[in-house]
């Protein structure tokens, strides 16, 4: 009772904590909470835990426990959230300050400039003429332009630049982690280390290590072994990165409680040699867990593995061994005691789920694999547990879970702790002497190999992917309701048998199903193209009823066109198009070159400064690794892909001395299908629109991608001369103004149906006969 107990009290917490999230509850009310449900969780626990109570009495008992955690955490999560909104920073928006502080995590690299968190300790400004100095306790989001600074979580800082207030929806996000707002960084200086002499020592360890495996392992090795071993992705190179991302094993470079407890063993094996009592051993592994925690950065997943670890080394130092459940509810519980913020972490999120599902399904699972060898049975139940605890969250937040990922996890077993083990040693050992370490990375080189290989291989399965709009609570509840559902019948004494009707009827039911999801993956009747909704920024996929495929652009956000590709069941594209090197139009290829076999990239292979950016870099040795091959089309270039035909209009050439070259030397797309056409304008602005206008090329198309999002950086004649019957805006949130009015007033002079994506989301165009059928996610229509 009392390990269920803690961990129904441990759920209470959390959906208070989620519930406080919904509202605006004030310092007073929160208070008043947080003492009422304070005083009734204590009556509860009392119940519950110190009296033996009636069977009949434990439903009623159970209810209230859950309740008045639910109360408890929603008060403390609201005094939390009040004193953040009331904090006199936010009285200094918009105004220049200087502020001196710690980051909390390393600054990383993102499509436009770095950020980092940061805790506040003194803000100073100027005030009428003279320096005011004031002493605070708040964290914000520091963001700066340029290449992250040198400097790692736990430096001391002095920033100076603009406080901003918290919005939109990455700012509802922060709000619920703590943060009180955002700092637009001018200029950041090194005032100097951590003031913790122990987070000195393991900062100094893990240089040290790292350094150690570069000199023994090639990069890409020493980026996976540290990934693997302490959780630091820094030096990951991107392609493993996206595998591992595409395979469902990224988890295995998210530190946790394996890589504790890889950590602690040789620690406790040390502590038991030299007969230390008890005190001495739960002194020495409490400093352990807190170093390792240091080590790896404190990541959610470590914190939750460290508290698990340590409450169950005081239950043995007690002499009261406290059952899975207990350990994880009490772990839980006390960390949101400490931080009722994390129920917003995803990491944190994940991290308590995977754990719960092996807890729940491992065992019974691996019991009805008993036709496997018991070696693998248990990996197995252990990755399937996992990976049902994980997966209504996964869809939930990211809107994708690959079905190869059970089959990766158990292929990749075998190999980890080998690959980390023997590359710690191989490390360790370079230190004293390099020969013997140059031996053990060898050694070490043929699992880590395995795993890059096998991540590879694998993201690229023909098997599908199981996706979701992403976003809904239903779905979210349903899917957890779901889980443990089946932990409960799985664990039943009694269990439930399938009537033997029922398994013929799913026999012959099933195929039905994925005979007609395969069919819905197939080919398209007529020529159909998706303007996918990728915020401010272009994607489209083109399918034909040949069976050709043709991406062109990819939008701003690494994953989402990905996803999306895989919601419409593409196993392979033909042909991908960057147009042009703008970070709104190429961050996703990555992920989709990582995930699908592609033909050939072509891109306009002008250099500018853009070509030089490293998302570009990291999108150039994407096909590279990926092994695509690449062309440079031109103006007048004539494509056959498939039944479809491709006639490159622009660029002629590789413009120079223009407002934005790189727009101009965009890739401009004649596509036909027979009779249908679509002209895929992208980014020319008007000298490069005058250029095709003079070069006497056929422009008209049935329908227009749209230059530019609609900015004003297009002529009236280019639109004039393609006639076209619908024009598509692809556009999302953004502070240029896109689309002008003046460009809206031109197309629609033209007799075009202009769509936006800001306003109808993903817009499919189909052929069919002599019309279009137009259909988009929140309107349809026909012309």
């Amino acid at each position: 009772m009392g390990g269920w107990w803690l961990a129904g009290a441990a759920a209470g917490f959390w959906a208070g904590a989620l519930v406080a999230g919904l509202g605006d509850c004030g310092p007073g009310a929160g208070g008043a909470l947080l003492l009422l449900c304070l005083g009734s969780a204590s009556l509860v626990s009392v119940l519950a835990l110190g009296m033996r109570l009636p069977r009949t009495w434990l439903p009623i008992v159970a209810v209230c426990a859950i309740v008045s955690f639910s109360g408890l955490g929603c008060g403390w999560a609201a005094l939390r959230q009040a004193r953040a909104r009331g904090s006199p920073l936010l009285a200094l928006t918009h105004r220049s300050v200087e502020i001196l502080g710690a980051l909390t995590s390393d600054p990383k690299a993102q499509p436009i400039g770095w950020s980092a968190s940061f805790d506040a300790g003194v803000v100073v400004w100027d005030l009428a003429g003279s320096r005011s100095a004031l002493r605070v306790h708040d964290s914000l989001w520091l963001e700066g332009r340029g290449p992250p600074p040198g400097l790692r979580s736990g430096d001391r800082i002095r920033v100076e630049g603009l406080v901003e207030p918290l919005r939109g929806e990455f700012g509802s996000y922060l709000r619920h982690r703590g943060y009180t707002g955002t700092f637009q960084e001018d200029e950041v200086t090194f005032v100097g280390p951590p003031g913790n002499p122990l987070v000195i020592v393991a900062r100094s360890v893990c240089s040290t290590l790292r350094r150690s495996l570069r000199r023994v392992f090639p990069d890409r090795e020493a980026g996976l072994l540290m990934g693997l071993a302490l959780g630091d992705t820094s030096r990951l190179d991107p392609s493993i990165e996206e595998d591992f991302r595409a395979t469902g094993l990224s988890h295995l470079t998210a530190v946790s409680g394996e890589n504790l407890a890889m950590f602690l063993a040789p620690v406790l094996m040390a502590v038991g040699l030299l007969r230390l009592a008890r005190t001495g051993r739960l002194i020495v592994g409490g400093v352990s867990v807190a170093f390792f925690v240091l080590l790896t950065g404190g990541e959610p997943s470590v914190l939750r593995a460290a508290a698990m670890a340590s409450i169950a080394m005081l239950g043995a130092f007690m002499g009261r061994p406290r059952s899975p459940p207990a350990v994880m509810g009490g772990a839980v519980l006390g960390l949101l005691a400490v931080n009722p913020t994390l129920v917003y972490s995803i990491g944190f999120q994940l991290s308590v789920a995977a754990t719960a599902g092996m807890a729940l399904l491992s065992g019974p699972v691996a019991e009805r694999l008993g036709w496997m060898p018991s070696w693998l049975a248990l990996p197995a139940g252990t990755t399937i547990g996992a990976q049902a605890g994980v997966t209504p969250l996964l869809l939930y937040h990211f809107g994708l879970v690959p079905t190869v990922t059970v089959l990766a996890n158990v292929l990749a077993f075998p190999a980890v702790a080998p690959g980390m083990v023997l590359g710690l040693l191989a490390g360790g050992a370079a230190l004293t002497w390099l020969p013997m370490g140059l031996l053990l990375a060898a050694f070490a080189r043929i699992p880590l190999r395995y795993l890059e290989a096998l991540s590879h291989n694998l993201a690229r399965s023909p098997l599908p992917w199981i996706t979701s709009p992403g976003g809904q609570w239903v779905a979210l509840i349903l899917g957890l309701g779901a889980v443990a559902g089946l932990a409960w019948w799985l664990r039943a004494r009694e269990r439930f048998r399938v009537p033997r009707r029922a398994l013929v009827v799913a026999a012959f039911v099933l195929p039905m199903f994925v005979w007609s999801s395969a069919v819905r993956a197939g080919p398209p009747s007529g020529l159909t193209v998706t303007f996918f909704s990728v915020g401010q920024g272009d994607s489209a996929l083109v399918r034909s009823p040949g069976g050709a495929t043709i991406l062109i652009d990819a939008g701003p956000e690494p994953e989402e066109v990905a996803r999306k590709l895989a919601a419409l069941g593409i196993r392979r594209l033909d042909v991908v198009v960057a147009t042009h090197p703008h970070l709104d139009h190429f961050v996703g290829f990555p992920a989709v070159l990582a995930r699908f076999p592609v033909g050939v990239v072509f891109d306009s292979g002008c250099h500018t400064p853009e070509n030089d950016s490293p998302p570009y870099r990291a999108f150039l040795r994407a096909i590279r690794d990926e092994g695509v091959s690449e062309r440079h089309p031109v103006a007048g270039d004539v494509i056959a892909v498939g039944d479809l035909r491709l006639d490159i209009l622009s660029p002629d050439r590789c413009w120079q001395d223009t407002n934005s070259d790189p727009n101009n030397d965009s890739i401009v797309v004649l596509l036909r299908y027979r009779e249908d056409t679509v002209l895929f304008a992208n980014e020319p602005e008007g000298p490069a629109q005058q250029a095709m206008l003079d070069g006497g090329r056929p422009l008209t198309a049935m329908v227009l991608n749209v230059p530019h999002h609609g900015a004003g950086t297009s002529i009236l004649p280019f639109f004039r001369s393609v006639h076209e019957r619908v024009a598509v805006v692809s556009v999302g949130p953004n502070r240029y103004g896109h689309p002008v009015p003046r460009t809206l007033e031109w197309l629609r002079s033209t007799g075009a149906l202009v769509l936006r994506t800001d306003e109808v989301g993903d817009i499919v165009v189909r052929f069919e006969g002599s019309g279009l059928s137009i259909t988009a996610d929140r309107r349809a229509s026909s012309n």
